[in-house]
């Protein structure tokens, strides 16, 4: 169950070490801040997050998305990762996080019929998911609760097993982040397509093209494609396109439209409606939040 080590272009993401989840079977933390502060980091925990309040951008792997208030998001091990708030929210910034190490668990834990749902849930969340539906709420609660006392306790082990089953009954959605070297998911064909995609990524790229490249026929490949990453083959393209922007924006390397261009944006009202569709802002907005908060290299010790 162990993730891939994932960058989307913002530098060396910074290593927080987590201590307690290595004698724990996992901690539980609830934070009020008044903003997401940009921090681009990575652990070997798996993480659960809910946000209660706070709105902005996203960042996994090389998946970009807005979230709001209600988010809640399960992301693998190893997986550089940072919410950051937008520029214009005004309530403060409340949220739940759980860590864990399957490892800790044992082996022998992740074969018992009573975990096979959740089990198959983390089997299919090695790109991060985020989950939608009436018991997202519920999950969020039970988070809260369970951050109020997390001691280590038989009661607290069964209140984080209740949530793993509510988490496995809820709609989840693929964050398909995907990483920029060697693929972890072994499948060869797909590892070559995002290769491939990836090299090509400032050129003209149709569906078709791509579609020929793993020798299938368009409705095929539709099929395919979504099965494996969790959208559409534009809905990709447009986001790894975005991220490649974001990276460029974020180090101050290049203007913005020049950052556009070099993604493979020709149109340039065409980009800004993809940026602001991935990230929630516009790429000024998204350039000004990130140019002028520092990039915390370390976060708290839980």
């Amino acid at each position: 169950m162990q993730g891939t080590s994932l960058n989307a272009g913002y530098g060396q993401p910074s290593c927080t070490v987590i201590p307690v989840t290595k004698t724990r079977a996992f901690t539980a933390r609830s934070y009020c801040e008044p903003s997401y502060r940009f921090l681009w980091h990575y652990h070997p925990e798996w993480e659960i997050t809910f946000n209660r309040s706070g709105r902005g951008t996203r960042h996994v792997g090389t998946s970009v998305e807005k979230f709001g208030a209600g988010d809640l998001a399960m992301l693998p091990g190893n997986v550089p990762h940072t919410w950051f708030s937008s520029k214009n929210q005004t309530e403060e910034t409340r949220c739940t996080v759980i860590h864990f190490l399957p490892q800790v668990w044992g082996e022998a834990f992740w074969t018992l019929p009573e975990v096979q749902a959740f089990h198959d849930l983390c089997q299919s969340a090695k790109r991060g998911v985020r989950f939608s539906g009436k018991g997202v709420e519920e999950v969020g609660r039970m988070m809260e609760a369970l951050a109020e006392n997390d001691a280590p306790s038989l009661e607290t082990f069964a209140d984080l097993l209740r949530i793993f089953s509510k988490l496995a009954g809820l709609t989840v959605h693929s964050l398909h982040a995907v990483d920029e070297g060697k693929s972890a998911w072994q499948n060869p064909r797909l590892d070559d397509l995002l290769a491939w995609i990836e090299s090509r990524m400032a050129e003209p790229i149709t569906q078709q093209e791509a579609a020929e490249r793993v020798r299938m026929s368009p409705a095929a490949f539709s099929r395919w494609f979504k099965m494996h990453m969790g959208c559409v083959f534009n809905r990709y393209l447009n986001e790894i396109r975005v991220a490649k922007v974001c990276s460029q924006i974020a180090h101050g390397r290049l203007s913005i439209t020049e950052a556009a261009f070099q993604a493979g944006y020709n149109n340039l009202s065409n980009f800004n409606r993809r940026f602001l569709e991935v990230t929630g802002l516009t790429p000024k907005a998204f350039r000004t939040q990130i140019q002028g908060q520092p990039v915390i290299e370390r976060i708290r010790s839980l």
